[in-house]
């Protein structure tokens, strides 16, 4: 009877890391990208909005985005998820 416990347990710690891991990285990841982004680069927000990151204070938690030529939206940063590669 103890062995099928154990078993069990092991079973849920697998299972469970092997659900929770996947996110983990990718939140990590994202996490690095975010840190890296400076002011000058092409970003896309959570909604989809490609602009130029004109300021970036995590302290104030704010950020800019040019959308365009001399319109800017002001957001949390956490609204800006992640630099984009420019085409040229």
């Amino acid at each position: 009877m103890e062995s099928q416990q154990t078993f069990i347990l092991i079973g849920v710690v697998v299972l469970s890391v092997l659900m929770f891991l996947p996110q983990w990285q990718a939140r990590r990841r994202q996490k690095k990208q975010v840190q890296a982004m400076q002011v000058g680069d092409q970003v896309m927000t959570v909604s989809g909005i490609i602009g130029k990151l004109t300021h970036y204070d995590v302290e104030e938690n704010r950020a800019r985005v040019e959308i365009a030529p001399g319109v800017e939206i002001t957001m949390v940063t956490a609204g800006v998820s992640r630099p984009v590669e420019e085409s040229s």
